[in-house]
């Protein structure tokens, strides 16, 4: 039985090598013969002692090959990236992939280079021969996918909401019989096609399904970084002197044969392109070849010279084939048309073997396609976009029509440039930020009128900020020349700088900046002045005492004197909330803490409404935590089986802030700083929630690592720490797919809570000069929070009150000090530190008493009873527990449990420490909160009671997600539900589900509850 092959529209490179069917059910193309390719024939052909079909010099890659379609076959789904420089073989052995693929249905794509801008084409070749089983996807997916694909129209589909239904989709078509997807060339396939599908590739688990990507090195694409990599690299000196000896006419001198073997670094490619040009002299010994261009150049070169050397018609031809990217035979005879050149011109080029023409037109190579735009002149290559635009049905396909005539123009173009800026409006629509800046971009290029094309580059410099390219941003920016921009303008563009030293630096230069840019916009748009002023908030907390020109103060000063008036509900509490948190700053807790209190509430109130008015009155903003999916936070849900909230373009209609806040996320971050700072745990866990939510929705890449960062931080204390450790892992993703920097204060106390001891101390002892330059104060808080936090759980309680000593002279009270004075106080009290315990101790009663909320009455209750005589300390130890047990800091609750548990056993009262500690025990070991679990067990081992540590427990032998579809699974949740929520197949629910089953010894979901204690 034959692989089911195709060939979906659009053509890019030829699969050397091996042989396959010419035709099959669904099949859109003939394979090529390989015995018309040289490299094909001979690099296939040349073995020591095996089979023709074998590739020389490749026995370990194709071994790991083939043990991927074995694993295929057995129910598993695998991942690979394929890296090496151009002409190494990574088409060859993709196409090992395709001809050991019996029993399998197989689809292919190719990145093609003039596609790169097009948002989802390169997903389109993917998708469209597997449509047939879309009606596997639920309605939400089905239209996400249709959206992004082009076949139906709607409003920008949520981008992981995309991933899922390809994820699905895949998982449907492999229910047969193994999927095997082939994706060469892949650096050259556009944005959202490589995120949507490497985000695919790392949920692959028993679906069956393969994922082969091929991609040419050097690359710096984070992309794909966390798949399993093969680098291939040239062929051992032994098999590269046998390839050689077969592609030349006849013997060569010994010597001139080891030079080409060195300078071409054993490169299959080179060695059959460059050996097409040897003279006879050449072989006798006068051979040497220039080492001045890189290997792609030399072979890509001696394409160049075979292009040159065919008729002029077919170069012409072979231009508009290199630059129409779908690989429609009838597209491009019809442009062709246009050129006046016919069908016939193909034929020299495909008997000289640089092309195949079947159902799709195909270069052999990617270096071919490469050459022939190289042998084509400039006006040629105009010539042939120009062709191409006439050929292309301005209905069904606008926005590549669009980009063709763009490419074709010479200079400047306003028609074309704003049909370029129309287009735009439709691929963010379908591919996001990135996709529509793209367009902008190559319309800032071709408009004439200087003061024009200045709005444009702003325009376009928002769109790549928010998209996270940053560097692009900066650079459009240069062309949005101040004097071709009115004072709003200005404003805008100062923003985009600030926004950008903000998400870059997170350091001393943004809170001047920010600032600047709020006041100089609210003149002409103080609704829209707002947001901006909540931007220099964020950035002046994170600068801390290490801000420079403009610090935290100065931000609030500034705030109290500025003009505006806001007129939209959403922007009146979001202006009034900001205010109380400038109050609070200038003149402290008590005077400042009730105005924020009332504005939260009224901000919290908003945005509850507009989530009624965009019609989910019955969905609260956060699940409860009793019943809540915890991995739900990992990633947003995307078909909420609890609550999700509305997509991001209905909240923002909804609080009527479209054309105030671009993208409606600032005020949701304003809600999640305020409740951290009043330690409300339910307004924080609400707003967390939704702002990672709809940062991820909006595809907002320059504020996800912040909004995931908050949202950790919520999880962690509340005790769900499966979900923040995936998402302290989803964090440092996205930060590499963005100029983010790391946020290792998360994982710091990640490591702290899990125990993991050695990594913690690692961050703590990192040197610190780069976080000195940046200003980036709250890090050195953070970092003092998590060490003093780390240092206490161990015990080592002098250790911890110096590393609290680092900042206990710096204004840390705001928003941070229900997490650090904690830590200091303890540290304090164990040390004999009284003096310094009381201080503090007055300190954040000062602070609670004005926050007046159970998190934060609950935790100073508890630090003041370690600070008090034994007259006062009980009663203040059960009022902690009293208070925290109101709330769902569970992690927090545990540690007052633990501390009283201390206390009763230094009071010898040991009966009622054991049931403190028991408790404090299980509840930080069920939470796998192991650095303080361990604490507590060393305390119950003082009492005369044996703990032992909880490793026979079969949940601890459940990794962090089989928990998390363990706990869906026992709410009552289906395979398919599970998925949408975790972004799995619900194959791989099941096989987790399976592996689940066997380690707590267990045969069905009725059992479930009962094995998790619930």
């Amino acid at each position: 039985m034959v692989a089911d092959t195709f060939w979906p529209p659009t053509s890019g490179t030829e699969l050397h090598g091996g042989s396959g069917p010419s035709s099959s059910r669904g099949c859109c193309s003939s394979w090529a013969n390989p015995d018309e390719s040289g490299f094909s024939r001979h690099y296939y052909r040349v073995v020591a002692s095996a089979r023709a079909s074998t590739l020389l010099g490749r026995r370990t890659e194709t071994q790991l090959l083939d043990h991927l379609i074995s694993s295929l076959r057995g129910g598993q789904s695998r991942s690979l990236v394929i890296r090496g420089e151009a002409g190494v073989g990574k088409s060859a052995l993709v196409e090992h992939v395709a001809s050991r693929a019996s029993g399998c249905r197989v689809v292919k794509a190719f990145g093609v280079e003039s596609e790169v801008e097009l948002a989802y084409a390169g997903l389109h070749q993917l998708c469209a021969p597997l449509l047939d089983h879309l009606d596997a996807l639920t309605a939400p997916q089905a239209t996400a996918l249709g959206v992004a694909l082009g076949v139906q129209s709607g409003g920008a589909p949520d981008r992981f909401l995309v991933g899922l239904a390809v994820l699905n989709l895949f998982s449907a078509a492999a229910a047969d019989k193994p999927l095997v997807c082939l994706v060469d060339d892949a650096q050259w396939l556009d944005l959202a096609s490589r995120q949507t599908l490497a985000f695919v590739a790392r949920r692959l688990v028993a679906e069956s399904v393969g994922i082969v990507f091929a991609v040419r090195d050097p690359s710096e694409d984070p992309t794909f970084a966390g798949i399993e990599t093969l680098v291939v690299g040239g062929l051992a000196e032994a098999d590269a002197r046998s390839l050689l000896d077969s592609v030349l006419a006849g013997p060569i001198d010994v010597a001139v044969r080891d030079r080409i073997v060195a300078e071409t670094a054993g490169n299959p490619l080179a060695l059959t392109e460059l050996s097409r040009g040897l003279s006879p002299a050449d072989i006798a010994g006068g051979f040497g070849l220039s080492a001045a261009p890189g290997m792609g150049s030399r072979i890509e070169g001696g394409y160049v010279r075979r292009i040159e050397a065919l008729p002029e018609a077919t170069r012409r031809i072979l231009a508009v084939a290199a630059v129409e990217p779908v690989g429609d035979p009838g597209l491009v005879l019809k442009a062709a048309e246009h050129v006046g050149v016919t069908a016939d011109a193909l034929t020299p080029a495909m008997h000289d073997g640089l092309l195949d023409v079947g159902v799709k037109l195909r270069f052999r190579h990617p270096l071919m396609r490469s050459a022939a735009l190289r042998a084509a002149t400039p006006e040629q290559i105009a010539e042939a976009h120009r062709a191409l635009a006439e050929a292309t049905d301005p209905v069904t396909d606008p926005d590549r029509r669009a980009w063709h005539r763009a490419e074709a123009v010479v200079g400047f173009d306003e028609e074309v440039a704003a049909d370029l800026v129309r287009s735009a409006r439709r691929a963010q629509a379908r591919g996001g930020l990135a996709a529509g800046a793209a367009f902008h971009q190559r319309a800032v290029e071709l408009t004439p009128d200087p003061n024009i094309r200045a709005r444009r580059a702003l325009m376009a410099a928002e769109d790549k900020f928010r998209a996270g390219a940053t560097s692009d941003a900066l650079t459009l920016l240069e062309l949005a020349t101040p004097a071709q921009l009115d004072d709003h303008q200005r404003a805008r563009a100062e923003l985009v700088r600030a926004r950008v030293a903000h998400a870059v630096t997170r350091g001393k230069d943004a809170p001047r900046l920010l600032l600047r840019a709020a006041e100089r916009l609210a003149p002409h748009d103080p609704e829209a002045s707002i947001a901006i002023y909540a931007d220099a908030v964020a950035a002046a907390f994170s600068s801390g005492s290490l801000a420079v020109g403009v610090d935290l103060r100065d931000v609030a000063a500034a705030i109290l004197h500025a003009p505006a008036d806001p007129q939209l509900p959403a922007t009146e509490a979001a202006w009034e909330t900001l205010r109380s948190i400038a109050v609070l700053v200038t003149e402290g807790y008590e005077a400042g803490a009730p105005l924020l209190r009332t504005s939260l509430r009224t901000l919290t109130s908003t945005v509850r409404d507009a989530t009624a008015r965009a019609g989910a009155e019955d969905a609260p903003l956060a699940v409860d935590a009793s019943v809540q999916d915890p991995a739900a936070d990992q990633l947003p849900p995307a078909e909420p089986v609890d609550s999700g909230g509305p997509p991001l373009h209905v909240l923002r209609r909804g609080l009527g802030i479209d054309a105030v806040d671009d993208d409606g996320l600032h005020w949701l971050a304003l809600g999640s700083l305020a409740a951290r700072i009043l330690s409300d745990d339910v307004a924080y866990d609400e707003f967390t929630a939704l702002q990672l939510q709809q940062s991820y929705r909006s595809g907002a890449l320059a504020q996800l690592p912040m909004a995931m960062s908050e949202r950790f931080s919520a999880l962690m204390w509340s005790g769900r720490m499966s979900t923040a450790e995936s998402l302290a892992y989803s964090v440092q993703a996205i930060i590499q797919a963005t100029d983010a920097l790391p946020i290792m204060n998360r994982m710091l106390w990640l490591y702290t809570f899990r125990g993991d001891d050695a990594a913690a101390l690692q961050i703590i002892d990192a040197p610190r000069d780069d976080v000195y330059r940046r200003g980036e104060g709250q890090w050195l808080i953070s970092i003092a929070c998590g060490g003093g936090m780390l240092l206490n759980a161990l015990g080592r309680y002098s250790d911890a009150f110096d590393a609290t000593s680092d900042v206990a002279g710096h204004p840390f009270d705001v928003g941070l000090a229900a997490w650090i004075l904690p830590e200091r106080i303890e540290a304090a009290v164990r040390t004999g530190n009284t003096a310094e315990a009381a201080a503090a101790v007055a300190r954040l009663n000062d602070i609670a008493d004005a926050c007046a909320t159970d998190w934060a009455l609950g935790v100073a209750a508890r630090s003041s009873a370690l600070a008090a005589d034994d007259a006062d300390a009980e009663r203040l130890y059960l009022r902690s527990i009293e208070l925290l047990g109101r709330t769902g800091q569970r992690a927090t609750l545990a540690r007052s449990h633990l501390v009283y548990g201390e206390w009763l056993r230094r009071a010898n009262r040991r009966v009622e420490a054991r049931d403190q500690l028991r408790l404090a025990h299980a509840m930080l070991s069920d939470m796998g909160i192991i650095g303080f679990a361990e604490r507590a067990r060393r305390e119950l081992f003082a009492t005369g009671e044996t703990v032992h540590r909880r490793s026979a427990d079969p949940l601890e032998d459940l990794t962090s997600q089989e928990m998390q579809i363990a706990a869906l699974a026992a709410g009552g949740g289906t395979n398919p539900e599970i998925g949408a929520q975790l972004y799995l197949s619900p194959r791989t629910v099941e096989w987790h589900l399976r592996k689940v089953f066997t380690k707590l010894g267990i045969t069905s979901r009725r059992q479930l509850a009962g094995a998790l204690g619930r």
